[in-house]
């Protein structure tokens, strides 16, 4: 199954009909998904600020593009391109590639309506899908002259400036991250027709202040909640499994990169704690992490050490295990999905959890040890294996395949659908399930301590 990827523009392709009169924004995506999805909603708040229509570029999926510098972040993403290696794609599987396809099916983009309903964004703040970021496209689509009608509003540092939309905020700059305050006044006073930021990425990089931009900031937010259908056909059948929405706990552990992998074991602990907190039980007297007596729930399939995989210089995890420690323990009693199902309204220890995470097997992970030790009815998407086979023969026109980027946003969607849903600090996955996917999916349901209304 292919779905829409953006195609490069025709050299010889009829010039568009454009409004002379039309003022736009534009700005330089980087990063991952999430940082990209968090950029274009500030880009949505600014564009409607300045009353500009935005420039949306496509999503980037593969390794990320670090911010640099407009100059140098620019001619970067310009230099992305598959255009005249139509090529790649025809050559059989299992033949040698030549040098310059080599990378070509590491990335691929899509425009954003394959994850968003941008027709609905739309009724609220024009926008236009651009193609590629060079001037030449702005030129031949919109009519604009480079000399004269691109203001480039350049940045200095990854977080040079913090935009306000309320001139009479007294909320502080946050010095923390960001050099200096821009008023959104000042940016309205640039009369060219293309006002080109660099990087508009991080939470609360756009301010919305006034009451009127509140309001368009939640809708956005209200809006920006994933509905690609094989998303939604996969996570609800995964959800419907472990009992239905809003019958289980969702989870996110990201542990395996990162800044993430210090603070791994801190971060296990604190959501164990949140899970005595809402199911009750008793934790076991004097619980240390011990390795099971199994051991293939330690090893992986090849036999590799895989508790301190992804947790390189991670001394927290695995303690020497001498043999002045508790001897092993047997493994952790597993239920499975129906007698989890049986037994639910007994709830404690046999309450249903869902872990979403970039950690490798984690049934055999030292890592999650605690966790299923205490849970006989933890899952994660490793159970669910048969319901990807969809997924994964998915491709790109370009023959790129999406699961490597569509199989975390399953995770992301089926944690959301939980009664309660706990994820990881600092984390932009994390914080786009708690603030955007988990209200949108279960609001309503619950009140603020989770009791169905």
């Amino acid at each position: 199954q292919q779905q829409k990827s953006h195609q490069e523009p025709k050299d010889l392709a009829p010039r568009p009909i454009y409004d002379p009169a039309e003022r736009y924004l534009a700005y330089l995506p980087h990063s991952g998904f999430h940082n990209q999805r968090i950029t274009l909603e500030n880009a949505l708040l600014l564009a409607k600020y300045l009353n500009r229509t935005l420039l949306v570029p496509p999503v980037f999926l593969g390794p990320a593009t670090e911010w640099r510098q407009f100059d140098i972040l620019h001619r970067r993403i310009l230099l992305q391109t598959k255009r005249g290696l139509d090529h790649c794609n025809k050559i059989p599987r299992g033949d040698p590639l030549p040098a310059e396809c080599l990378n070509y099916y590491s990335w691929t983009t899509v425009d954003w309506d394959f994850f968003y309903d941008m027709e609905k964004i739309k009724t609220r703040q024009p926008f236009k899908f651009r193609t590629d970021h060079s001037f030449s496209w702005l030129e031949h689509h919109l009519g604009i002259d480079r000399q004269k009608d691109i203001h480039i509003f350049y940045d200095k540092t990854h977080y040079d400036y913090q935009i306000y939309d309320n001139p009479d905020s007294t909320t502080p700059l946050n010095t923390a991250r960001y050099l200096r305050r821009i008023d959104v006044s000042e940016l309205q006073a640039i009369q060219h027709r293309v006002l080109h930021m660099g990087s508009l990425f991080a939470t609360g990089r756009v301010l919305a202040e006034l009451p009127e931009s509140k309001v368009y900031q939640q809708f956005l937010r209200r809006t920006m909640i994933l509905n690609t259908p094989i998303l939604v056909k996969t996570s609800d059948a995964i959800v419907n499994t472990l009992g239905g929405l809003g019958s289980f706990v969702g989870l996110h552990l990201r542990v395996g990169d990162g800044m993430f992998i210090q603070p791994a074991p801190t971060n296990v602990e604190n959501m164990f704690q949140s899970l005595v907190n809402i199911t009750g039980i008793t934790p076991i007297p004097n619980y240390q992490i011990i390795p099971s007596s199994s051991p293939s729930d330690t090893t992986g399939p090849a036999g590799q050490d895989l508790a301190n995989k992804g947790n390189k210089g991670n001394k927290g995890v695995n303690q020497d295990l001498d043999d002045s420690k508790p001897k092993a323990r047997p493994a952790p009693t597993r239920l499975d999905i129906s007698e989890c199902l049986a037994h639910r309204n007994e709830g404690g220890k046999y309450t249903v959890i869902y872990i979403a995470t970039d950690g490798v097997y984690p049934r055999r992970n030292i890592l999650f040890r605690k966790l299923f030790d205490h849970f006989p009815c933890i899952f994660t998407l490793d159970d669910f294996s048969t319901y990807l086979a969809e997924l994964k023969e998915m491709k790109n026109l370009d023959g790129v395949g999406l699961s490597k980027d569509l199989i975390p946003m399953v995770d992301a969607v089926v944690s959301a659908k939980g009664r309660y849903f706990f994820g990881t600090p600092k984390s932009t996955f994390s914080t786009y399930v708690q603030k955007q996917l988990h209200p949108a999916f279960v609001e309503g349901m619950f009140d603020s301590d989770g009791t169905p209304l």
